[in-house]
């Protein structure tokens, strides 16, 4: 990072989370933004989380001491927020069952932890950020709740699709990533908003209280209730941080700090990174496909070499072998 840093420079969890999916994926989002397809998978399910949340924000800020009352607000604004309008037989049929799961994941949420976290909440839909090295961090958090040891700071998500499975025999999770041992980018992205958040959290509250993350997936175990007919039973699930960030809170500062270098110093060349695991995992799910001159020119260079490799000395195809090899 250059000597000329300053507090003005803000580089955000979900800036650091897409530079370790991809750096051009970064480039595409934050610095000069294309608009991906509608019908990508990740636009899809940002769009249903998005739905999601906001409906949970409604019935967390209303000022009630009854379950029913916050379930029935944030179903409403989910139904407003979703519409309803289904172009075949089997869209509606989804979009049905889902409406249904939505509304059964809301009540169970509600009438658990939900009812609690709307009484102690302190802030929705809130930016929580701290200073280091001459640069602030910051991350976007759905809720911020009080706990007895100190606050909670809340994700909601539909499942657990790229949220790290924290476990308590397990801590080299992010040095495994930075020694290039494994390559999961969208699960450590996930442990950096943690980390961020509860960085931001002891900035903003107390430097002696237990701060903690989590995030709630509404979704993960949903099934329909085969014994009862049309209910459908949900069981909302809850991943929190903190002990998992103190195990691995040296490597954790560094992965950050290191990439906050990156982005700064404009490093948005994957080749420069993991580029072979990037191509292989990270543009199987990337909505910039078909944009991408690295995802282009990697296509070249191997049909290029196959192409070399046809064409070399002493080897000759019949045309019966090139018939069917074209086929």
């Amino acid at each position: 990072m250059s000597d000329d840093a300053t507090a003005d420079d803000v580089v955000t969890a979900a800036e650091i989370a897409t530079h370790l999916e991809c750096p051009r994926k970064y480039e595409f989002d934050h610095e000069r933004p294309l608009s991906p397809p509608k019908t990508n998978r990740n636009r899809r399910e940002e769009h249903r989380r998005k739905l999601l949340r906001d409906s949970i924000i409604a019935g967390l800020r209303l000022d009630t001491e009854s379950p029913d009352e916050r379930a029935e607000t944030a179903r409403e604004r989910f139904a407003e927020l979703s519409g309803s309008s289904h172009s075949s037989v089997l869209v509606a049929e989804q979009a049905r069952y889902d409406r249904e799961a939505v509304g059964a994941a809301i009540d169970a949420y509600f009438h658990g932890d939900g009812q609690e976290h709307g009484e102690r909440l302190v802030a929705a839909d809130v930016t929580l950020g701290y200073e280091r090295g001459g640069i602030r961090y910051e991350t976007t958090v759905d809720a911020v709740t009080k706990t007895d040891r100190g606050h909670l700071a809340i994700e909601y998500r539909p499942t657990m699709q790229g949220i790290l499975h924290v476990s308590w025999n397990k801590d080299d999770n992010v040095q495994d990533f930075i020694e290039e041992k494994k390559f999961y980018p969208q699960q450590i992205g996930s442990f950096v908003r943690a980390a961020i958040a509860i960085c931001g959290l002891t900035a903003e509250y107390d430097l002696t209280r237990k701060h903690d993350f989590a995030c709630i997936s509404l979704l993960e175990n949903s099934r329909p209730a085969y014994e009862t007919g049309d209910e459908i039973h949900v069981n909302p699930e809850s991943r929190r941080f903190r002990s998992a960030y103190q195990d691995e809170r040296d490597d954790l500062d560094k992965l950050v700090a290191d990439r906050a270098a990156a982005l700064l110093g404009d490093e948005t060349d994957p080749r420069d990174w993991q580029f072979e695991e990037i191509t292989d995992r990270s543009c199987s799910y990337c909505a910039y496909q078909n944009a991408c001159p690295d995802v282009l020119e990697s296509e070249l260079s191997f049909t290029d070499r196959h192409r070399a490799a046809d064409e070399s000395p002493g080897q000759t195809l019949s045309h019966e072998s090139s018939s069917e090899e074209s086929q």
